[in-house]
């Protein structure tokens, strides 16, 4: 029942959809166009104006420079027109007839036509519409009346960026957010706003698209519809959406139809070829047999010698797996599995097609798009399709419809190889000496290029639809209510089926997973500035959120007949058979009040409180209220400053102060829950099915809090020549989740509770100047810097050894008085080499390890923290450079840890070449700096060495990088070329992203952290071209 009643609205959404549509035309048609009835009408018409005569004239800014692409229409008809690069326009025109003259940041002018054939026009700006304004949740606001930490992202600088997902075109442009890099065709990156708060909760900010929470993937939004983006980075400008911000807000606004007399299709398209930025190919077959004559040293050289010379007895092919590996050694045959498995010309292609309109009651975007991208491995792929419809209507003068709605489907292709398959003995070859498969290479894998041939469907569906009506109540001024109904539904499908599985007799499976979320926002405002002193601006909200989910899955092996594949489960042998089905549902209730108020344009205020009540919670917990209160004085407007200081253009002072909750509970958390199976079977043989509780009740679970203050300085200084905002923050988070050990006596092992402290503090800096300013020169930098500390102030509260310090949970990684990412291994101290006297417990080639106390022995009392993985600060600088109609971007992206921080794991164990053999099966990349009796010198460890578990150091280093990460030139063309050819605008572009990378980390790349190893993948850099197309 559930179902239908969810599908129903989506269908009534969509019919409403169609109306409202429909409707806004029928009062298009009737505001503005005359319909004639009769002949004696039309006469009579024609009566009132004269026959159209050529007009022609000059459009002006008060200052007497020409504006170039005004548009000029004649109000009631479809005619119109846009001036050229020197303001001038011409239009056919009768007298009687309006011209109506707009552009964007001027206020519009209306011309009635008497007898005269030249108009010249003065536009006066629109101080109003010039003011910058931020959404800051439920509503806007002039970003001078902001008091909380707020930024709107600077997305038009990485426009010419090959981006999948919107969130690249963040990375490193705001301060104090952190997202991460991407390596994988689809992949959606890390996000993070001003570091940890939370242990076990969620880390990554609350996305809200259009005024409303959105649930789906980032990656299915199509960065083409995106027009702004806002971060709500500190407690009070976040604390309006109360237990979901604690790790901030980002607020995604879509496009919109423009006035700008006419329909306006646009389309853009752009292609981008890339390879990978670093790469650990293979060599030769020659080179993987020297690889396996230094990892079998003790084998393959003699000891008298310090194995320096070779034992003439040792035979290679004694250490593969497999004689098919032995007979295409003896037959000389060998692949390269990393060419085999990985492509040459990975690309990204993208294309977007819009229409767009507006007129004084209506407005409409109607947007299609379609990304195709091609990764790094053999069938990696992801295909996306976006469609996207936004309508609004001005019913009345105070009553307004609109629907912002959006389809995605997207195609994970596949299926891909398993990473470490690029580096199988290159012996292990895909084909035998008679050019057939062989199904097992390398003694225990599946051959790659057989499971290449595997049937595989990842495809999912997001249907995103938000109704939402205004009413601007007549009879009071500012006041107005407003009411958002979203509905959100996905799909995922997951199918596959594999010849080779169960021993090559066949298995598949099928997995539906259904997503569904519908919310109801109802927000009243009201905001009136009285006298031009004293301005008043409350948002009253009540809303709900509803999210079920449900899932199907069935899977089957040793199939009779693999015709089918997955869509003939039944055919598969019957034991093999397996369903499973499962769902889940959860529900917020919330209310919110904030109130802003501003004297004199000088001193502001903004208070919020907010409750919000979450199922999952026990009833004692159910809900939490979270308030916050900000205070923004702007200095800048005092009379004694602004009339002594004529080189300080802005000066604002702000403090805030507030708490957030997390949820972090799971939806059934707090509830006990029961497990069931055939666990047991009678004597003589029949299963039976008993129940168990699996988990304990915890009621008593609440809300993690943050509670924070924010101070801040805004300031422009030298004719706004050089802008920009510091802000330093310091939170702390109670009542953490965490699952506290309790003894082993019963089944349970483990039990979630409330406790500890979590202290984070940083500093945000953004800097923006006008480097030139010419007519036609200009150049732009603007500079981002970060930096991040969180500690752990306490967790159990346990002193066992009673030195009046809360004792660390080492088993866990977490100490107190440090940060959550602190390291805490053995250090080292070289290499054991041949002449030395090597312990029981270690090998020839091994790191030597350091006894940190000095007692003569190596045991785990020697660990120590020997840095933290988190960053020491971030930062980055982006120039705009541009000369008339040209446009140069370049943009360098770094993150620093220096001797301690920023850490990462560098060594080759990855190639299990400690205490065990497996190393043989594996291919080398070419180059690897390990110890070998000729190289005593080296970075890694030797291969093959068998040393004590448990007991083993390893080397840490920074990953500091400097990355030159997007480099762009745009060429508009000019307007009075566009004006013959009758197109509005046309650019076209060249890109480059992640170009160059400068650092010492010596693994895939320091910004994913991976280092030497089988499973790693490289970050892509990427050259584009493309072009941007409106008519």
């Amino acid at each position: 029942m559930r179902k239908k009643s969810t599908t129903s609205r989506l269908v009534w959404l969509s019919v409403f959809a169609v109306f409202l549509f429909c409707f806004q035309v029928q009062i298009r048609t009737h505001a503005g166009t005359t319909i004639f009835n009769s002949t004696s009408e039309i006469d009579h018409a024609n009566s009132k104006t004269d026959l159209p005569a050529s007009i022609s004239g000059t459009v002006v800014d008060q200052n007497n420079v020409p504006i170039p692409g005004a548009t000029v229409i004649v109000v009631g008809t479809s005619i119109g027109t846009v001036t050229d690069i020197d303001g001038k326009f011409s239009i056919e025109a009768g007298s009687g007839q309006v011209l109506k003259i707009s552009f964007i940041g001027f206020e519009s002018e209306e011309v009635i036509i008497a007898n005269q054939t030249v108009i010249n026009v003065i536009l006066q700006e629109d101080m109003a519409s010039l003011e910058e304004v931020v959404v800051v949740g439920y509503g806007v606001q002039k970003k001078s009346d902001l008091t909380g930490a707020v930024v709107r992202a600077d997305i038009e600088a990485f426009k010419e960026s090959p981006n999948v997902s919107i969130m690249q075109s963040l990375q490193g442009s705001v301060a104090g957010l952190n997202v991460g890099q991407v390596n994988q065709a689809g992949g959606e990156p890390d996000i993070q706003i001003r570091g940890r708060t939370s242990l076990s909760g969620e880390q990554s900010p609350l996305i809200v698209i259009d005024g409303v929470i959105y649930r789906g993937n980032i990656n299915d939004l199509n960065p083409n519809d995106i027009k702004s983006i806002d971060v709500l980075k500190d407690a009070s400008a976040a604390a309006i959406y109360g237990s979901q911000a604690s790790n901030g807000v980002i607020i995604l606004t879509t496009k919109k139809g423009v006035d700008l007399g006419k329909p306006t299709i646009n389309y853009s398209n752009s292609f981008t070829f890339q390879q990978p930025i670093k790469e650990f190919r293979t060599g030769t077959a020659a080179d993987y047999l020297k690889k396996t004559e230094e990892s079998d040293l003790y084998n393959s050289r003699t000891e008298p010698s310090a194995y320096l010379e070779p034992n003439p007895n040792w035979e290679p092919s004694s250490n593969f797996k497999t004689s098919d590996e032995i007979l295409a050694y003896n037959q000389g045959r060998s692949d390269n599995w990393y060419d085999l498995m990985t492509n040459d010309n990975p690309y990204i292609q993208n294309h977007n097609l819009s229409l767009a309109n507006a007129t004084e009651r209506s407005n409409y975007y109607i947007s299609l798009g379609h990304t195709d991208q091609k990764g790094h491995m053999v069938n990696e792929g992801y295909n996306r399709i976006n469609a996207r419809v936004n309508l609004e209507t001005n019913v009345t003068d105070w009553l307004t419809f609109g629907l912002q709605s959006a389809f995605t489907r997207s195609n994970y292709l596949g299926p891909t190889p398993s990473l470490g398959n690029r580096y199988l003995s290159p012996f292990a070859t895909v084909r035998d000496e008679n050019g057939e498969y062989i199904q097992i290479t390398g003694g225990n894998t599946i051959n790659p290029m057989v499971q290449l041939e595997a049937d595989l469907v990842d495809k999912r569906l997001n249907f995103f639809g938000n109704f939402y009506a205004q009413i601007d109540f007549p009879f009071l001024e500012g006041l107005s209510y407003k009411v958002n109904y979203l509905n959100n539904y996905t799909t995922n499908q997951d199918y596959y089926f594999r010849e080779y599985a169960s021993n090559f007799q066949g298995g598949g499976q099928k997995m539906y997973q259904l997503n569904y979320n519908w919310s109801s926002d109802h927000i009243l405002t009201y905001n009136k500035t009285f006298k031009d002193v004293h301005n008043v601006f409350l948002t009253l909200l009540y809303g709900s959120e509803s999210r079920e989910s449900e899932y199907t899955q069935a899977s089957s092996f040793i199939y009779a007949n693999t015709a089918l594949g997955y869509n003939s489960l039944q055919s598969g042998s019957a034991d093999q058979q397996r369903t499973s089905s499962g769902a889940w549902d959860e529900s917020s209730l919330y209310q919110m009040a904030r109130l802003f108020y501003g004297y004199d344009h000088r001193y502001l205020f903004t208070g919020t409180i907010r409750r919000d009540g979450f199922s999952g919670f026990g009833a004692t917990n159910k809900f939490g209220i979270f308030p916050s209160l900000s205070l923004a004085w702007a200095a800048s407007e005092e009379r004694f400053i602004a009339d002594n200081t004529d080189w300080l253009n802005n000066l604002k002072l702000r403090i805030s102060y507030g708490s957030n909750g997390n949820r972090t509970v799971g939806r059934y958390q707090t509830l006990a829950t029961v497990a069931g199976g055939f666990n047991y079977i009678t004597a003589d043989g029949t299963p039976l099915y008993t129940q168990a509780i699996n988990k304990l009740a915890s009621p008593n679970l609440k809300w993690e809090t943050t509670t924070g203050i924010n101070l801040g300085v805004d300031f422009a200084i030298l004719g706004n020549r050089i802008s920009g905002s510091i802000d330093y923050y310091n939170n702390e988070t109670t009542d953490l989740l965490y699952q506290v050990d309790i003894p082993g006596i019963s089944r349970f092992e483990t039990f979630p509770d409330n406790l500890g402290r979590i202290h984070n503090q940083g500093l945000d800096i953004a800097i923006t100047t006008a480097n030139i300013r010419k007519n036609d020169l200009t150049w732009e930098s603007t500079f981002m810097f970060s930096r991040n500390r969180n500690e752990l102030r306490e967790l159990l509260g346990f002193d066992l050894d009673g030195d009046g310090v809360e004792d660390d949970l080492v088993s866990e990684g977490l100490f107190i008085g440090y940060p959550l990412d602190a390291i805490f291994d053995y250090s080292i101290n070289g290499l054991w080499q041949i002449n030395d006297e090597i312990p029981v417990y270690s090998d020839l080639g091994a790191y030597k390890v350091v006894d940190i106390n000095g007692d003569g022995e190596i045991d785990p009392a020697d660990r120590s923290i020997i840095g933290y993985e988190e960053p020491s600060y971030r930062f980055s600088i982006n120039n705009t450079l541009t000369y008339k109609n040209w446009t140069f971007r370049l943009f360098i992206n770094s993150i620093q840890g220096g001797n301690s921080r920023y850490l990462g794991m560098d060594n080759i164990n990855s190639w299990q070449i400690i205490n065990q053999e497996n190393h043989f099966n594996n291919d080398f990349p070419l180059g690897l700096d390990y110890w070998t009796p000729e190289n005593t010198d080296a970075i890694y460890e030797r291969p093959n060495i068998n040393i004590s578990s448990g007991i083993a150091g390893t080397r840490y280093i920074p990953r500091s990088f400097v990355r030159l990460q997007d480099v762009s030139l745009a060429y508009n063309f000019p307007r009075e070329l566009l004006t013959k050819l009758k197109i509005q605008n046309l650019k076209v572009f060249v890109s480059g992203k992640n170009l160059y990378t400068l650092t010492k980390w010596p693994g895939w790349d320091p910004e994913t952290g991976q280092n030497i190893n089988r499973t790693g993948r490289p970050v892509l850099k990427g050259y584009s071209v493309g072009l941007n197309l409106g008519f």
